[in-house]
C-alpha cells in the first residue's frame, strides 16, 4: 500500500504546540481512459487497480455489456491512458433477474464492522473513499481512491472482468449516498445499498423508481431504511 501515498513535512498545531513531521498524502494523478481510439474522460484517480476503473467507468457510462464486449485492454503508465478495446457483438436479451438478497440487521452492522476495518488508506491518509460488494457471507470485492465515483467504478469493474452477477448482493460506500452514485449503482444491477452517511432526497426517488433498498445512517445500534424495506429482515416494535 505505500506506493499509494507520497510523504510530504508540514507544520502541525495542535495542543502540545507546532510540530515539524512527515504526512501521508493520497496519491492522486490523472488518467485518460479511451474507448478504442476514443477518448471518452480524464479522471483523477488513485493510479490503481486503473483496468477495473476503466471497464467500469465505461460499464457505467453503457459503452460496455460484459467482459465478452473486451478485445484488449491496455494501460500506459507513462502518457497515462488506458485504453479499452472492444469487439462487435450481436445484441443480447434482457438478462432474467437472479436471486434477491435478504440481510438481517446483526448481518448488516457485520458487514459495515468489516468493510470499515479494510479502509486502510482512509485510516493512513484521511483522504481516500471505499466501495465494496458484499454478500451476506461476506465482503467480495474492496476498492479505495481519491473519488467516491471511482472506488463505485473499480468495483463495478472488477465484477465485470471477473464476470460476477450482481443478484444476491449489496454494496456498501464509506459516505452519503447523492444522485449521481444512485445512477451509477443502479447500472451495476445491485438492489441493495448501505451507507453510513444520509441520501439526498433525489437519491431517495431514484432507488423507490428503481426498487432499490437504500440504507443510510448505518452505524452502531442504528440502520435507517429509506425505501424498499423487503431485503432487511428485522423485527417490528409494537
Amino acid at each position: 500500500m505505500e506506493n499509494s501515498w507520497v510523504t510530504r513535512r508540514i507544520i502541525r498545531i495542535n495542543a502540545n504546540g507546532s510540530q515539524v513531521v512527515d504526512d501521508r498524502l493520497l496519491r492522486e494523478e490523472t488518467y485518460s481512459i479511451f474507448r478504442g481510439e476514443e477518448k471518452v474522460a480524464a479522471l483523477n484517480c488513485l493510479p490503481l487497480f486503473l483496468e477495473q476503473l476503466a471497464v467500469g467507468h465505461l460499464f457505467s457510462r453503457d459503452m460496455l455489456r460484459d467482459r465478452g464486449d473486451i478485445a484488449r485492454i491496455r494501460t500506459d503508465t507513462v502518457s497515462r491512458a488506458v485504453q479499452v478495446d472492444l469487439r462487435t457483438r450481436p445484441a443480447e436479451k434482457q438478462r432474467e433477474p437472479g436471486e434477491e438478497i435478504t440481510l438481517t440487521v446483526e448481518n448488516i452492522h457485520r458487514l459495515q464492522e468489516s468493510f470499515n476495518e479494510r479502509c486502510d488508506l482512509f485510516r493512513q491518509t484521511g483522504a481516500a473513499h471505499g466501495c465494496a460488494l458484499a454478500e451476506p457471507g461476506g465482503i467480495t470485492i474492496f476498492m479505495e481512491d481519491v473519488a467516491r465515483h471511482n472506488a463505485l467504478d473499480k468495483v463495478i469493474g472488477e465484477m465485470v472482468l471477473a464476470g460476477l452477477s450482481p443478484a444476491g448482493k449489496a454494496l456498501i460506500f464509506s459516505g452519503r449516498l447523492a444522485l449521481d452514485m444512485l445512477e451509477k449503482a443502479s447500472r451495476g444491477g445491485v438492489k441493495l445499498l448501505i451507507a453510513p452517511g444520509a441520501p439526498s432526497s433525489a437519491a431517495v426517488e431514484h432507488a423507490e423508481r428503481d426498487g432499490l433498498t437504500l440504507l443510510g445512517f448505518v452505524r452502531r445500534d442504528n440502520v435507517n431504511i429509506y425505501t424498499h424495506p423487503r431485503r432487511v429482515s428485522y423485527s417490528q416494535s409494537p
